[in-house]
């Protein structure tokens, strides 16, 4: 009998708005569609003036993990149900944002970045996670380990695409 991903749990399903809201955001940038007008209204319809602030943080924060980040990110195919762990670390970084535990933020961005973490990243977090908090969207702290490094010849090759973005 096949044995479980350390994934199978993690469902899309199992997020809040607020952590569904956020994760799609980042896909989306990641994938290159962070101007997407559906995204935009629906931060600004739940985070008023700001949503889109929020939004061009978040967007600092993906540009900004893919060009000094020195590891690849695994996220799912924008639209899939699946989460990955390294999108449960990313909600992890804003949920230790939210919370305001520096000490868990910087452990996790630094998981992140392979890393310190430096630059936009703690900042561009607290903005976005402090807009989603007087929104009333909580994002939790996550329960699962953070993610381990899969070599990209290991990847899941189902709706997984390893993320990495550089300067050229």
């Amino acid at each position: 009998m096949p044995q479980p991903s350390p994934d199978d749990h993690a469902r899309l399903c199992d997020l809040t708005q607020g952590e569904h809201m956020l994760l799609w955001a980042f896909r989306a940038h990641a994938f290159g569609a962070g101007g997407c007008d559906l995204i935009r209204r629906q931060f600004s319809d739940a985070l008023g003036p700001l949503g889109i602030e929020a939004l061009t943080a978040l967007s600092v924060f993906v540009r900004e993990l893919g060009l000094v980040g020195k590891r690849r990110i695994t996220l799912a195919a924008p639209g899939s149900y699946r989460l990955t762990r390294d999108e449960q670390s990313v909600l992890a970084v804003f949920a230790a944002a939210q919370e305001e535990d520096y000490p868990r933020l910087e452990a996790h961005l630094s998981w992140l970045l392979a890393d310190a973490p430096r630059g936009p990243f703690p900042a561009a977090a607290c903005l976005v996670a402090q807009a989603l908090a007087f929104g009333g969207f909580v994002l939790r702290a996550p329960e699962a380990p953070a993610a381990r490094v899969q070599p990209l010849e290991q990847a899941d090759g189902g709706n997984v695409v390893a993320f990495a973005r550089r300067a050229g």
